[in-house]
């Protein structure tokens, strides 16, 4: 029998209602502080960067201002054989980044998986992860072309390392460094161990996945530029190269545009997919 009078439930109702409301309000707020920021930070060093080209200075002809980088592009649209060869480039790249990406992801859940979850293979390849992984990924490029030759799966290789190694160790760390209480409530009520792993091991790990493939995602895109910047046929990565060499630095910083571009919006469709997953979880 509840000890509480009608006039005190409605009273408690009320308040509750209000609470809501003003946490609701308060999210509000703070998703509009971070909108404004995100974007108003950005233009802000962009019309400094205008002003400081138009006024002499920084050099226009290795700092172009952000209209004239904006004119040039526009001739990407506009000219067929220079939309053409953009469009070559960025198929180029873009190949190459979803599928060592994907590839690297898939070996790093597995792997990150079984060493969290397993001990023995822990102990057995903690080192060897933890010693490979500081290795500038470029520095093994004469090696990979030794196993694969010149050409795309060489690079493949390389970005599937690169995106390895940041899920791999961020799983592990998800998997082991979860809250212990997850683990503790699962075990007072006796889940079986294919339960507690399925709806508590892998969902409390999620979190740190997410952050794994963030930086991976950026790692992979990375890679693809450096190693495209080296084999000089194609991709973002020539581009960026071949116009610096001949001095077209606004096509230079078309394709420097382009890769942030691509950064950006890879890094917001995985903290989607991540709010997706574990909505309780936030990445503010």
């Amino acid at each position: 029998m509840s000890t509480l009078t009608q006039p005190a439930r409605i009273t408690h109702s009320v308040e509750s209602a209000r609470m809501v409301d003003q946490l609701t309000r308060a999210r509000r707020r703070e998703t509009r502080r971070r909108v404004f920021w995100g974007v108003a930070t950005p233009v802000a060093l962009l019309v400094v960067w205008e002003l400081a080209s138009r006024a002499g200075a920084i050099d226009e002809h290795f700092f172009p201002a952000p209209t004239t980088i904006l004119d040039h592009s526009t001739r990407y649209l506009t000219e067929p054989e220079r939309r053409s060869d953009l469009v070559a480039n960025m198929k180029a790249s873009g190949i190459r980044l979803a599928i060592g990406f994907t590839l690297g992801t898939v070996a790093g859940l597995a792997m990150g998986l079984l060493m969290g979850l397993v001990p023995v293979v822990r102990y057995a390849f903690s080192a060897i992860i933890n010693g490979a992984y500081p290795l500038p990924k470029l520095a093994l490029y004469p090696l990979m072309i030794i196993l694969f030759g010149i050409g795309g799966t060489s690079i493949l290789a390389l970005v599937t390392l690169g995106a390895f190694f940041m899920v791999c160790i961020n799983t592990v760390s998800g998997v082991i460094y979860s809250a212990p209480i997850y683990g503790d409530v699962a075990r007072a009520f006796e889940l079986p161990r294919t339960t507690r792993l399925l709806m508590v091991t892998i969902p409390a790990a999620i979190p740190s996945v997410i952050g794994g493939l963030r930086l991976g995602f950026g790692q992979a895109l990375i890679i693809v530029i450096s190693t495209e910047f080296v084999t000089g046929q194609d991709g973002i990565g020539y581009m960026i190269w071949n116009s610096w060499q001949v001095l077209d630095v606004s096509t230079m910083f078309v394709g420097l545009a382009i890769v942030g571009v691509v950064g950006w919006l890879g890094s917001v469709v995985i903290s989607a997919l991540g709010r997706l997953a574990v909505p309780w979880q936030s990445d503010d």
